[in-house]
């Protein structure tokens, strides 16, 4: 008996930390620094907007989980992000996605390329969203 708890615990531990991973780690310096929001598409009415760089940007501080917002947009649209301000923020990583919440909100799945990386409502951690809009970032 004390054999098989021993064996158990064991096992236990071995799956415990071979399962922990830091990939999260390597979303933060991706994610780090100054973006500006460059195009902002999809919803139920199907916009397709673009920003010029300066417009709306989006400042990520891994430090303290911060997102500054600056949202110049003066235009009549309707969505462009989040209003100017700061926010906390977070990134999730599951099954090698990543998924970025700000403030409480999950808002979506991001995904990066050199210098752009895109923010999908229509991906949530929690399976597929609908009716959501895709934000695309530059630096």
């Amino acid at each position: 008996m004390k054999t098989t708890i021993r064996l158990f615990l064991f096992s236990f531990v071995i799956v415990l930390f071979t399962n922990c991973s830091n990939d999260d780690d390597t979303i933060a310096p991706a994610i780090s620094g100054i973006w500006n929001v460059s195009n902002v598409s999809g919803g139920l009415a199907g916009i397709n907007d673009d920003y010029d760089p300066g417009v709306i940007v989006w400042n990520f501080n891994n430090r303290n989980q911060t997102l500054v917002v600056t949202n110049n947009n003066t235009e009549n649209v309707i969505y462009d992000g989040y209003p100017s301000g700061t926010y906390t923020y977070s990134v999730t990583v599951l099954d090698g996605k990543s998924y970025l919440t700000v403030g409480n909100n999950e808002f979506g799945r991001i995904t990066f390329e050199t210098n752009t990386a895109t923010l999908n409502q229509n991906e949530l951690s929690g399976g597929a969203g609908a009716d959501g809009f895709m934000i695309s970032l530059v630096r």
